[in-house]
């Protein structure tokens, strides 16, 4: 298990990182299939890093095949390209995980939130991991509520020239458990101009209560969030974007490692609440 840590005369407890959906439906692709994807799109001239230049290599499509049900619906493609594509940034660029402890989340999660003069600055790829059970949403409006788990996020500002818009892919993964052979997947796709983040983070809009506000019977006495709307989780990303570009001292490298079921035995970084000062 994950030691404390001291930082400013004050211990820190690790966040923990749980196993990841990278860990438990990707990790296998990094000995064989993401290596010869890469290879293939350099061979055949395809910038691996564009989706749609990902999606149409051979050996995509192949490895696709050999991860979706052959009675699975028609929307399977879209939603395991997405994960694949996700994963194979996210290995590309160094496999980025944070997670988020109590208080980071629920201050991310206020119904409104100041970015200040902020301009986005996102990774490449990154997977962001939230507490257990705490925040909550689901695929479609008339499905039942599932925990998130994270949100792999991949940005192609790398790519575009300066003034013009960022595009951020967004995929939401619900319901990770160990003994479930598979997940719910949530996909969003945003592209902004960096400068107007925190106009978008500021106060996301739901037509009643507040942002982020719990809609689960007994959810309140549990301190839950849900996520309603494409708004909310726009933003959740973003203040959590805000928090990894702005405030270095509350993050705290793990060197990964651990045999405790249930953790992560990747590197990570715990990201804290501001850290008061002594």
């Amino acid at each position: 298990m994950n030691s404390a840590s001291r930082r400013d005369g004050i211990v820190l407890l690790p966040v923990s990182a749980r196993v990841t959906p990278y860990e438990m439906i990707l990790e296998s692709f990094e000995h064989d299939a993401f290596p010869a994807i890469r290879a293939e799109a350099e061979q055949r001239g395809r910038d691996p890093r564009n989706h749609d230049d990902f999606m149409l290599l051979g050996l995509v499509g192949a490895t696709l095949a050999s991860m979706i049900a052959d009675d699975a619906p028609p929307e399977a493609l879209d939603q395991y390209g997405e994960l694949l594509w996700q994963g194979f940034r996210f290995w590309s660029t160094g496999r980025r995980i944070y997670a988020f402890d109590e208080m980071i989340t629920e201050r991310l999660t206020a119904p409104q939130r100041d970015l200040g003069q902020w301009e986005l600055a996102a990774p490449p790829a990154a997977y962001l991991q939230f507490p257990y059970q705490r925040v909550w949403t689901r695929v479609v409006p008339d499905a039942p509520y599932e925990p998130v788990d994270g949100c792999f996020v991949a940005s192609n500002a790398e790519l575009v020239s300066h003034g013009e818009p960022t595009e951020l892919r967004l995929l939401l993964v619900l319901g990770l458990r160990a003994d479930r052979p598979g997940v719910s997947l949530v996909l969003h796709r945003v592209e902004l101009d960096p400068g107007d983040a925190p106009r978008l983070a500021r106060a996301p809009w739901r037509d009643s209560g507040n942002a982020f506000a719990n809609t689960m019977p007994g959810g309140e006495r549990k301190g839950l969030r849900t996520l309603i709307t494409e708004g909310e989780l726009e933003a959740l990303v973003l203040r959590a974007l805000h928090v990894l570009d702005t405030q270095p001292r509350v993050l705290v490298p793990r060197p990964g490692g651990s045999a405790t079921p249930g953790e992560s035995r990747l590197p990570h970084v715990d990201v804290y609440a501001e850290l008061p000062s002594l």
